[in-house]
């Protein structure tokens, strides 16, 4: 009894403050981009509603020698384009699976609480088509309850490395 009480009233606490609105997220993103040592892991916000990357961190420059501003502007189509053809409909069904599984497996409360998974090649600046494994977790969902804002982690690694496309979904 006495523990669903402090549930009751910490799920108060919460509600009154609210969330934080997604400019905030950037923001603070932003502020912590400017800490963050240079890596082979780079991160950026998405908006899947757009088609645009909202935030794109200096790591993307480093990884893959490319302007973020191109892909900030150009959006995720531009993105999309430097993929590896080969890789691209494997990587399209996948990512409608997870869409599935997510809509109709998953409750409209747990979605803030999903990470997606998937790998891919990429072209690079100097043409060569690195690996890619991209985690994405959504920020926000919409009024349908479909992800529609993520924060993405991409860790590039060596185009030596052969890697079969795959795809998952965790409930954290």
């Amino acid at each position: 009894m006495v523990t669903n009480e402090i549930k009751n009233k910490y799920k108060q606490i919460f509600e009154s403050y609210g969330k934080p609105s997604l400019e905030e997220h950037i923001q603070k993103i932003m502020e912590l981009d400017t800490f963050l040592p240079y890596s082979s892991t780079f991160f950026a916000i998405t908006n899947t509603l757009d088609l645009t990357f909202e935030y794109v961190s200096k790591n993307m420059s480093a990884c893959l020698g490319l302007d973020a501003e191109d892909l900030k502007t150009k959006g995720m189509r531009y993105f999309w384009s430097r993929m590896h053809p080969d890789d691209l409909k494997v990587w399209l069904r996948a990512l409608n699976d997870l869409m599935d599984f997510t809509l109709n497996e998953i409750s409209t409360e747990d979605r803030l609480r999903m990470s997606y998974t998937w790998n891919y090649r990429f072209k690079n600046a100097q043409e060569e088509y690195v690996n890619i494994i991209q985690n994405t977790t959504p920020l926000e969902i919409d009024s349908d309850g479909k992800p529609v804002i993520g924060l993405g982690h991409y860790t590039i690694l060596s185009p030596e490395i052969k890697m079969q496309i795959v795809a998952s979904a965790k409930l954290l």
